[in-house]
């Protein structure tokens, strides 16, 4: 496998992908943590399977989630879709955990490894497979305090002790059925019992956990908060308060995103002020990046990405339809699409432009820009190698090209980004054309 030294990973929790020559998904993990996990591959006295994993493998990706939770969910999600080789071979049928639903009239959670065989009757719902156990009984035992159920394996007389501490609803607890018991001692001992929608309340905490599970909070959290303000409106304020504990436990369990974004605008920071100083600049606002896409000279386009203050913009970026430029000549392409944008005068100029290719591009980008506009702006060219990856940037006014690997990581990550967001722009507009034609 030769992935090992391009990887530029993040230490964000998400769900890695192992793929084949051919593309198709080998293997399938979650992580707390993307690059230890990813790199702790590349390390010695690995099992048998998994040197035969990597040997077959030609590349890994990734997709960075808000916590651990979704990313034990989400990888879920994915071997059930993709049911991947080395998922299989790497840990039979016994080792994945399932989360069971009875199907009862008070529905009791439980984990197996079997469902098909599961002693647990009438259990058909079933949700999985869960490669870490340990996570997943976690998971669960943080929804149980947010959406208490019963894991009693049958109901008794006496109040059971999760439910004296509110982890159970106390359906389990069923006094004997005989109506003067109402109003009585045991309607004081088990008042839930008692009340008037409890079914519903118990049913709605499963069907909540159930969403969950399934990567489906957005939506939960979403009917939840529709939830507590008709509550609210109705002066419910008990049952909204229960509402808006619940919402606050599972903005909780999912809360590392906003740590995550945190994290993004302080590298980011350190990003732009590595670029300032490298380019001996003030103060960097605007950056824009071009590329072109095109098959043969045909179906060609330009593309312009914007980052405002080391973020993408993309309500700014835009599209140009080659014109003038016949057959496949990406300078000429590119000199066009620069001329185009000099033009548009209601666009703010930016401090620096970043251009796909070495320098060719830098000189054809250049030559416009002083041409058109009486302007200062720093022209960066970055070239990549023949596995399409950025390799190196030619500075405009310096000759010798500076390797991507000897910047800061943060002013790294931030050139590599600009540049593939105008390549993925570039790219869209080319194919939906394609297709266009094609159909």
């Amino acid at each position: 496998m030769i992935i090992k030294k391009q990887l530029i990973l993040p230490n964000s929790p998400g769900v890695y992908f192992f793929r084949n020559s051919g593309g198709t998904i080998i293997y399938i993990g979650k992580a707390a943590n993307l690059k230890s996990r990813i790199k702790s591959y590349f390390l010695k006295h690995l099992s048998p399977k998994t040197i035969s994993l990597l040997k077959e493998a030609s590349s890994v990706s990734w997709s960075i989630l808000g916590s651990e939770t979704e990313a034990l969910i989400k990888e879920s999600e994915f071997i059930k879709k993709y049911q991947p080789k080395y998922n299989v071979l790497m840990r039979d049928d016994k080792q994945y955990f399932f989360v069971g639903f009875s199907k009862e009239k008070y529905s009791r959670i439980f984990l197996t490894h079997q469902p098909a065989t599961s002693y647990q009757k009438p259990a058909t719902v079933y949700i999985g497979p869960f490669t870490d156990g340990a996570a997943i009984k976690s998971v669960l035992k943080m929804l149980r305090r947010a959406f208490p159920y019963c894991t009693c394996k049958k109901p008794h007389k006496t109040l059971c002790l999760n439910a004296k501490i509110g982890r159970c609803l106390g359906y389990c607890c069923l006094p004997p059925p005989a109506p003067p018991y109402k109003g009585g001692e045991i309607e004081k001992e088990f008042p839930l019992l008692y009340k008037e929608g409890f079914g519903e309340v118990y049913q709605k905490n499963i069907f909540s956990i159930k969403s969950i599970l399934t990567g489906k909070n957005k939506t939960l959290l979403r009917n939840l908060k529709k939830e507590m303000k008709k509550f609210s409106r109705e002066q419910k304020y008990e049952e909204a308060g229960k509402i808006r504990d619940q919402i606050r436990a599972l903005e909780k369990i999912f809360a590392h995103k906003e740590i995550v974004a945190q994290d993004m605008v302080f590298e980011n920071i350190k990003a732009v002020s590595a670029l300032e100083s490298l380019l001996k600049i003030k103060e960097i606002k605007r950056m824009e990046s071009y590329d072109i896409a095109n098959m043969q000279g045909k179906y060609a386009y330009g593309s312009m990405a914007v980052f405002i203050d080391g973020f993408p913009a993309k309500d700014l970026y835009r599209i140009f339809k080659i014109k003038t430029v016949l057959g496949s000549n990406d300078v000429a392409m590119l000199k066009e699409i620069i001329t185009r944008r000099m033009t548009h005068k209601e666009w703010p100029m930016p401090e620096v432009i970043l251009v796909d290719g070495g320098k060719p591009q830098l000189a054809a980008t250049n030559w416009v820009i002083s041409k058109y506009r009486n302007i200062e702006i720093s022209l960066i060219a970055l070239t990549k190698n023949k596995k399409h990856v950025g390799d190196h940037i030619y500075i405009a006014g310096k000759n010798e090209p500076i390797s991507l690997n000897v910047l800061p990581p943060p002013l790294k990550n931030l050139l590599m980004h600009l540049d593939s967001e105008a390549h993925r722009f570039a790219i869209k507009h080319y194919r939906h054309l394609h297709r266009k034609m094609l159909t």
